[in-house]
């Protein structure tokens, strides 16, 4: 079943969506996998997963093997999108993608007897078998974390101090949970914590992922649902031409960072800063403020999870060529909110 399913449209799709956010043609630094091989490996490692009966084992293969699928371009950046215009993020899109597919993918599933609604419930979160795929330590984070370090060009990020398959032989169907050791636990977090830290460290991977956010913000009114069906690179195309500018500036790389701040709360006026459905309108008043094109600046506004959970406010302002303007319009807006330490 896993080698049929890798064979469909909707996983062979997942061949051209890096496994990093903003793709390492846009930032060197991040890994150059792909969510087709970390989803085949996800698939993998629920083989390892000890007991339970056989249709439960199929279920959760299945859903370890399609749990990315529903991912937009540049996935997580066009998530928020997703559930303005469709009414749901990249777990909930399992059967958009299979019903936008130019094949009947879901004919695999047939054939082992699975339900299509039933595998999306545990990849959304709905079902018994949800925490074993959708959790906080689960069969995509076990890969995931691992697979970032190991395809990091030049090993940047060193070795991973664990291995994927020693969490999912703590796994269990039967009582649908992990039973790792602390000291696996741990290992698994610190690696955590260095890919997570390293990807909001890193200046031109927040470049991108700003000024990628801002493109969708701006051409919201133009998109259609089959956005969220393309490859990274179609959907850098079609920014491309919409518009030009920001798309070879990014290129180029002519966009600067002029604000990276982190902050306890978000206070007065910045509360507005806190629910991404404001981005564009407050993006828009500062470049009407300051006389710029709409492409000319981004924000990114979140809470990143370093460690256990997220604890502070993190806000990026970039900007093309390094204009000084908006920075003092949006250090206003921001000089109620205390700083984190």
């Amino acid at each position: 079943m896993l080698q049929a399913l890798s064979k469909t449209w909707v996983v062979q799709r997942l061949k051209h969506i890096d496994l990093s956010v903003v793709p390492v043609w846009l930032c060197p630094r991040v890994s150059t996998a792909s969510r087709y091989q970390h989803s085949l490996n996800v698939g993998k490692l629920s083989l390892l997963i000890p007991d339970g009966a056989e249709h439960q084992r199929l279920l959760l293969t299945a859903a370890a093997t399609l749990h990315d699928v529903g991912n937009g371009p540049f996935p997580h950046i066009s998530d928020q999108l997703m559930k303005e215009m469709l009414g749901f993020s990249h777990e909930g899109a399992v059967r958009f993608a299979s019903d936008n597919s130019p094949a009947k993918d879901s004919a695999v599933l047939d054939e082992y007897g699975l339900d299509l609604d039933e595998v999306g419930a545990i990849i959304e979160g709905g079902h018994r078998f949800s925490p074993l795929v959708n959790g906080r330590l689960d069969l995509d984070n076990a890969d995931n974390v691992h697979r970032f370090i190991t395809a990091m060009p030049g090993k940047l990020l060193g070795e991973p101090s664990y291995r994927p398959e020693e969490i999912a032989v703590a796994m269990s169907l039967d009582e649908r949970q992990v039973k790792i050791s602390e000291d696996l636990r741990r290992r698994w977090l610190r690696d955590h914590e260095t890919v997570y830290r390293h990807v909001w460290e890193d200046r031109l991977n927040m470049i991108a992922w700003t000024m990628l956010g801002r493109a969708m913000r701006i051409l919201k009114e133009e998109l259609t649902p089959t956005f969220f069906r393309m490859t990274n690179k179609e959907a850098f195309q079609l920014i491309g031409s919409r518009l030009p500018n920001l798309a070879d500036s990014l290129g180029k790389r002519e966009y600067e960072i002029i604000l990276d701040r982190k902050y306890l709360q978000l206070k007065g006026e910045a509360q507005k800063l806190s629910d991404p459905r404001n981005l564009g309108e407050i993006e828009d008043e500062l470049c009407r403020e300051t006389g710029l094109g709409n492409w000319s600046l981004g924000l990114t506004v979140d809470r990143p999870l370093i460690g256990e959970e997220a604890d502070h406010w993190r806000v990026y302002m970039v900007v093309h060529k390094g204009i000084e303007a908006p920075r003092i319009l949006i250090e206003d807006m921001l000089s109620g909110s205390p700083s984190f330490p």
